[in-house]
């Protein structure tokens, strides 16, 4: 056994992590940092945040914790963060809870404060109504508020669009929002700079949890299922570098196990999203079609009992099933799932997944050479996106589904349409349209898969 295992300990590596922050702590010009960790690192990173987050943290910041799910339309998580944020001062089911009660029972407050819901809900007007919080509270003015931002499931959407979007409109000098990536599946891939810090602590939890565990194990207390559950997710992720088909089928039993044994019904169906992902990864199609099945069941009865949780399961289920139909080339039941997801996403005003919905639809319908349904089905595309920011309508498949409006218009020789197109195209994109459709990666939608003889 060697030294580093004998001697590290979960305590050592989170005095890793103090020593990380303290490094960044007193540099005033970066506005996101980015923990870069493995699966079995975050955990540890979580909690290091809440610590900060309590009575107990050692940095000046103060730290607040947004749980709202992210969401691809940015208008739609915005709005959300900013309800979430106003819900901490107009819902108090627990006393423990009340931010504005605690800082007037310690004399912290200068003067009253009530979120000025007139305002528009976005990140930049959530920003300025922090900072009007701030200056309310006594002794803060050189402090800064440190917004957290959990990490979203493997599975879940990648979040570099919006942060480099709040980025460029500019946070400003009292506001640094955090987050934690997957080293092995980046969601937020931004580069380092002046503004952007980067940690990438080296870690080795299993050896420290495992020498707690033997120094400790007269008085070891019995992790929770919930703890478990988690540590199992990135179990089951690990396993798909394997491309093991009978190691996967283990521990994804264990986690679907371990989900039941929480009790708790949305933990149940994300279990078996994450199992479709995770069989999806190691190209077994079939059980990967059976588990999306399961969960698009019931997150479905979720979303009908009103529960929150079910959309974002359902969603994401709905486009790995639709995937999976797509890749058989059984292309008119994937257009079947699309479609269910546009129209549902229309309900949930999740503009982004409209888009995407009518988007895969129109490319499904162009490889049936079925113009006029791709062409109508692109062009709902579009309208959708239509409700998206313009940035992100230029970093975005917004693009692919206006490359392929484009093409079928052109094939249909109608230069009325056509002059129409992109008149519209250069006030969603701006007057340099032409260079984001008409690069060497917007070009490859015009390509049809080669279609099969039971196609």
């Amino acid at each position: 056994m060697t030294e580093m295992e004998t001697s590290t300990s979960i305590a050592q590596e989170y005095y890793r992590l103090q020593e990380l922050w303290q490094e960044i702590d007193t540099n005033p010009e970066w506005r996101l940092t980015i923990w870069v960790a493995s699966y079995n690192d975050v955990d540890i990173l979580d909690k290091f945040m809440e610590i900060e987050r309590s009575p107990l943290g050692v940095f000046d910041d103060i730290f607040f914790r947004f749980e709202t799910p992210y969401q691809d339309d940015y208008i739609a998580f915005e709005k959300a963060l900013w309800e979430e944020y106003v819900s901490w001062f107009t819902e108090k089911p627990d006393p423990s809870l009340d931010i504005l009660q605690a800082l007037k029972n310690d004399g912290l407050m200068k003067s009253d404060y009530t979120p000025d819901t007139t305002l528009e809900p976005t990140a930049a007007n959530l920003w300025k109504e922090m900072l009007r919080f701030k200056s309310c509270i006594e002794g803060m003015e050189e402090d800064r508020f440190c917004l957290y931002f959990p990490p979203t499931l493997p599975y879940g959407p990648k979040l570099s669009g919006w942060f480099s979007s709040v980025l460029d409109e500019g946070v400003p000098e009292g506001i640094r929002l955090v987050t934690i990536d997957y080293a092995d599946k980046r969601k937020v891939k931004l580069q380092p700079s002046s503004k952007v810090m980067l940690l990438t602590p080296e870690l080795n939890m299993p050896e420290a949890i495992r020498n707690d565990m033997d120094k400790d194990s007269d008085s070891y207390d019995t992790v929770s299922a919930e703890t478990l559950f988690r540590k199992q997710v990135r179990v089951v992720m690990d396993c798909t570098l394997k491309k093991d088909s009978r190691l996967m089928d283990r521990e994804t039993g264990l986690l679907l196990s371990l989900s039941k044994e929480t009790g708790c019904i949305p933990v149940q169906i994300t279990a078996l999203m994450i199992a479709a992902q995770a069989y999806f990864s190691i190209n077994n199609t079939d059980k990967c079609d059976y588990y999306a099945d399961e969960a698009i069941k019931g997150s479905e009865e979720l979303m009908q009992a009103a529960d929150p949780a079910g959309y974002p399961v359902w969603k994401a289920a709905i486009l790995l099933k639709a995937a999976v139909l797509a890749g058989k080339k059984e292309r008119r039941k994937a257009i079947e799932y699309y479609i269910r997801l546009a129209e549902e996403a229309i309900e949930q005003t999740d503009a982004f997944m409209t888009m995407e919905g009518y988007r895969m639809s129109a490319h499904l319908y162009y490889e049936l050479i079925e113009t006029d349904m791709a062409l109508e089905n692109a062009l709902l595309a579009l309208s959708a996106g239509a409700y998206l920011e313009k940035e992100v309508r230029r970093q975005s498949t917004f693009l692919h589904a206006a490359t392929l409006a484009l093409l079928l218009i052109r094939k249909e020789g109608s230069y009325d349409k056509l002059e129409i197109m992109e008149e519209q195209l250069q006030e969603w994109l701006g007057d340099d349209w032409r260079s984001l459709v008409e690069t060497e990666d917007m070009q490859k939608v015009k390509k049809r898969r080669k279609a099969s003889i039971f196609s």
